[in-house]
């Protein structure tokens, strides 16, 4: 698994559904994952008066494309992240889950929701202040893949045509049945427009590319000011792609005293 710095590390173990394991089609991760730490200072993990995008309480709703062409799929699910009001390992608290379909009323969602069909939610954490966003990506339900690539991750000031590295290491992985190791270069490419909403806003857009005896593995983020992550793209070996927009947030309205 991806991981923070080697303090986290020694102290959080890996995220598991009950003992149920995960799979993307047929490629099953389920395994015992390693990491090369991501450097990290202390001020980075400092709570300061930056004001969140992630604030407790609000919603962002993802659309998730999954294409695959050795399996002949193409079908669209629904992930929604919630921002939690508390903390673990010095980080803020999300969970996600998963739909087929949405409802029209946000406070309808917990209805239709996998929580009700396998009784568990998944929640994971994130980071941010004002030097830095790390976001813990979705990986179950189908989307385990997404573990093997660099958790969504902007340094703020950002720098455009910076390039930095990242490393995943994982041990008797079921992908091959054996150390996979993964060298990331990433890069922040450019700014640009995006379309959410019918309305065009700015992006950061940065890449990553590995490649090792499993094939080829690439991502792309794009990050918005004021949405956070609005879109990640993932490629494996040119046969599987999964594609996460965001299309809808919800703020809660502060409540009235009294």
């Amino acid at each position: 698994m991806w991981t923070y710095s080697k303090i986290i590390f020694m102290k959080k173990k890996p995220y598991q559904t009950k003992e149920k394991t995960v799979t993307f089609h047929s490629i099953c991760v389920t395994a015992i994952l390693f990491t090369i730490p991501i450097r990290i200072i202390a001020s980075d993990i400092a709570m300061d008066d930056y004001d969140t995008i992630y604030k407790p309480g609000n919603i962002f709703i993802f659309e998730a494309k999954v294409d695959s062409v050795s399996k002949n799929i193409n079908h669209s699910y629904y992930i929604v992240m919630r921002v939690l009001d508390k903390e673990m390992y010095h980080q803020g608290v999300i969970t996600y889950d998963y739909y087929d379909s949405l409802p029209d009323d946000p406070a309808a969602l917990d209805s239709t929701s996998s929580i009700d069909q396998n009784g568990f939610i998944e929640t994971t954490e994130i980071l941010e202040n004002s030097k830095l966003l790390w976001i813990h990506p979705p990986r179950t339900h189908g989307f385990g893949l997404l573990q093997y690539y660099p958790f969504p991750e902007i340094r703020y000031p950002v720098k455009i045509g910076e390039r930095y590295k990242r490393s995943f290491l994982s041990f008797n992985d079921p992908l091959c049945q054996c150390t996979l190791l993964l060298r990331y270069k990433m890069q922040y490419l450019s700014y640009s427009q995006w379309k959410y909403q019918n309305r065009l806003v700015e992006i950061c857009e940065q890449s990553g590319f590995a490649k090792s005896k499993r094939g080829s593995f690439s991502v792309t983020y794009r990050y918005n000011e004021r949405l956070g992550l609005v879109e990640a793209i993932y490629d494996y070996n040119n046969e599987v792609r999964i594609r996460l927009s965001l299309i809808k947030t919800f703020i809660p309205k502060p409540k009235k005293d009294g």
